[in-house]
Formats: C-alpha cells, sequence, structure tokens
C-alpha cells in the first residue's frame, strides 16, 4: 500500500519525531538516506523503514512503509532525498569502559557534534559524554556528520556530579588556549577529554574541575580553530 494522506497514522507519527520532546518521549529518532539506513541496519535496532514510492522494490527483512513521493519528501529534512529513510531506536546508554574519554561542554553546533563523533570513532574514543546544555545527537544534522558513527559509540548525558565521581579514575584534559602545547604534553593516565562551546569555551564548573589544559600550537595570525577540526587534532594527538 502506497500511502498518500497526511491524515495517515504512520505520517503522524513520523512527523512528530522530527521534535526532540517527541523523541525523548518516544527513545526513537529518524535517520535519511540509503547510506545512513543501511549503516543503521547493520549496526542499530532498527524499527521500521519508510521509503518514497520510487524506492519501493528497496529489498528488507523490516517493516517497510510506503509514502508517494510527495508525501516522503514533506517528510524529509533534506532538499534533495534520495528515497530513504528509517525510524531507529535510541541505543542504550552503557558505563563508561575506555582509557580516552570524549566530553562535549555546551557544545552547540550539530554539525560540528556530528564530525566530532565521526572522529571520535576513528581515534579511538569510544565513550563520549554529553554534559549540559549540550546540542541534541538526534538532530538530523548531527546523524548526517557522523556518518554512521553514532551507531557504534557509546554516547551518554552525564551530569558534573557524575564527572565528579568519575574524577577518581580520570583526569580531566581540557582544550584551552592558555594550556601546554599537546605536541609536547605526553599524558600516560586514563583521560576525559573536554571539549566547549564553539563562542564561549569552557563552562566554569568545568574549569574549576580540569587537571590539564591543552592547546593545539597555530601559527600565522589565526586565534582559534573551529571545534570539530580542534577536537579531531587533539583525540588524534592523544591516541598516539
Amino acid at each position: 500500500m502506497v500511502i498518500n494522506s497526511t491524515s495517515n497514522q504512520k505520517y503522524k507519527y513520523i512527523s512528530k519525531l522530527k521534535n526532540k520532546k517527541y523523541r525523548d518521549i518516544e527513545d526513537k529518532f529518524i535517520i535519511e538516506s540509503r547510506k545512513l539506513v543501511e549503516e543503521a541496519i547493520s549496526s542499530a535496532d532498527v524499527d521500521f523503514i519508510f521509503l518514497s514510492e520510487s524506492k519501493k522494490d528497496y529489498q528488507t527483512n523490516l517493516e517497510k512503509i510506503i509514502f508517494d513521493d510527495k508525501l516522503f519528501n514533506k517528510l524529509s529534512n533534506l532538499k534533495s532525498p534520495d528515497g530513504f529513510a528509517a525510524v531507529v531506536k535510541k541505543k542504550k546508554e552503557n558505563e563508561i569502559s575506555s582509557k580516552r574519554v570524549l566530553l562535549l561542554d555546551g557544545l552547540n553546533d550539530p554539525g560540528n557534534m556530528g564530525t566530532i563523533i565521526r572522529s571520535a570513532e576513528a581515534f579511538g574514543f569510544n565513550d563520549i559524554l554529553l554534559g549540559p546544555n549540550t546540542v541534541d545527537i538526534y538532530n538530523e544534522k548531527t546523524l548526517r556528520a557522523s556518518m554512521g558513527s553514532i551507531f557504534r559509540l557509546n554516547i551518554k548525558q552525564t551530569s558534573y556530579e557524575d564527572l565528579d565521581l568519575l574524577k577518581k579514575s580520570y583526569k580531566l584534559v581540557a582544550a584551552d588556549m592558555s594550556g601546554y602545547d599537546i605536541n609536547k604534553c605526553k599524558i600516560e593516565d586514563d583521560i576525559v577529554l573536554v571539549i566547549g562551546n564553539e563562542a564561549n569555551g569552557l563552562s566554569d564548573t568545568i574549569r574549576s574541575m580540569t587537571d590539564i589544559y591543552v592547546k593545539i600550537p597555530m601559527k600565522g595570525q589565526i586565534e582559534s580553530l573551529n571545534a570539530a577540526i580542534a577536537a579531531s587534532i587533539l583525540m588524534n594527538n592523544l591516541s598516539l
């Protein structure tokens, strides 16, 4: 059956999932594009897939919902949707187990978030903590930028109280231009690497908890790097 009415219950349900409040209630989120859908099928718990009518012959063992092309495009957040999307169940949060952990402290940009998640997988930071006021990881821009890494890492919300307990086993290493040159700083301890807000940097609470500040030395008149680039450089260095 091809759905062609906005009064259809599946259409209404998917539309609601575009809202963070409803995603939190349902513990589910939407992904788009064939690449991400197939990444999710192999690495996540997919509730169902939904396709445009032009892709109705796509073979899958999952529940498959077909919308006419016009209705599918209404559900899509992409400028040029490819006709593939899915509803995925949020991954269960697990306890921290890595020697190298990433903490995002008030990061605001979903594109930066997704890129950082992708880099975290590349450099072995398999546990990611989301501090207060950090952007929703299930934002569609974050999901696209993560390129599927979001399905394979342990990503969990954290509080400052939780971090205080974590500091019994980990050193808090924060990115800040007042810190040590990362190229000359060898850290053997288990660490939590902190990346702050794009505009305002680290929160006062995190500053009060930090053990070591590190910076990336730069030439020319550059004062700072994009948060995702800085996080990637620091994770690469600390993974060596």
